[in-house]
């Protein structure tokens, strides 16, 4: 066999296994692209939406009250639902929570669901209600939510169990001596900035027992002491025993200098003050590197551009 002849074969045979490689990962895109549209389609049948999402009331200790929340079926198919009411807390310092039992600020054993089991068929809405007591000797937050669960259907020996499930909160606050005490750790920003915007992180610990909601501005003035921006900083509840960092950010693009972030915010039902302050530089750095280079280089050939202007306009 000559070389030309034994090069040929080993092209058939190289372009054969490409074209192989080729169906295969076709296959595997047409297979992942058939299981996605069925888990799609499954999650579309078991759709719920609640509403609110969050809500709060005031009870007095020894009074009772009642708060709703509304659950719609927008899937395809009539769905088994079972409601509960958890106790939640704070978790991390983002605002995220987490349902447990037994919690310092427990709500669950206080309230009653009602209706508990119903089925909800496809574009129907179900009004659920919570009917809240609160003892005589409570005072304080108090916090649980709403669990509406779709009942999956009974294996052989199995009991019933839930396959989704959606929550509705709700913040209980408890008229009486209630402790308000919010302590503003501080406010941060990137040392150095290239560019806007400046991310800018406020600081919050509630150690008080009951949640308080904070709001107020953040003042940004350039190194001269000119207004730059007034930053607001929306309501944002704090939980009791919690940390909260909010976000918050100058939208400038282009800055240069030092800044001075002057955070005012107010909390509580007193609305009570808190202060904090930092600084922070930006520069354009890169932008700057090229103008100096520029420069440079238009000064180096300062001579030949001179002449090169006046062979020009001769």
């Amino acid at each position: 066999m000559t070389k030309k002849n034994a090069l040929g074969i080993y092209r058939k045979l190289f372009s054969k296994k490409i074209y192989f490689l080729l169906s295969l990962v076709l296959v595997a895109i047409l297979s992942l692209s058939l299981v996605y549209k069925n888990v799609t389609a499954e999650n579309a049948g078991q759709g719920l939406t609640v509403s609110p999402p969050t809500q709060e009331v005031s009870i007095d200790p020894g009074g009772t009250t009642t708060i709703t929340a509304k659950l719609r079926n927008s899937g395809n198919n009539t769905l088994p639902i079972q409601v509960h009411v958890e106790d939640f807390t704070a978790q991390g310092s983002g605002g995220e929570v987490q349902l447990n039992a037994n919690s310092p600020y427990s709500i669950a054993s206080w309230t009653k669901v009602t209706p508990s089991n119903f089925e909800l068929a496809p574009g129907e809405e179900q009004e659920v209600t919570a009917t809240i007591t609160a003892p005589k000797d409570s005072a304080g937050g108090h916090y649980g939510s709403f669990v509406f669960g779709v009942v999956a259907p009974k294996t052989t020996g199995s009991s019933a169990a839930l396959s989704q499930e959606i929550a509705s909160l709700f913040l209980v606050r408890v008229n009486g001596p209630v402790n308000e005490k919010l302590t503003f750790k501080g406010i941060s920003a990137p040392a150095y900035s290239e560019f806007g915007p400046v991310p800018m992180t406020l600081d919050f610990v509630n150690g008080g027992n009951v949640h308080v909601k904070t709001f107020g501005l953040v003042n940004v003035r350039d190194m001269f002491g000119n207004k730059v921006a007034d930053v607001v900083v929306t309501g944002t509840d704090v939980f009791p025993g919690a940390e909260r960092m909010i976000q918050a950010q100058l939208n400038k693009r282009f800055l240069i200098g030092t800044y001075t972030a002057s955070a005012l915010m107010y909390y509580g039902s007193q609305n009570q003050s808190l202060t904090a302050e930092t600084s922070f530089f930006v520069f354009p750095t890169r932008i700057a590197v090229i103008i100096i280079v520029v420069i440079i280089i238009l000064y180096l050939m300062r001579k030949r551009l001179k002449k090169a202007g006046k062979a020009l306009f001769k």
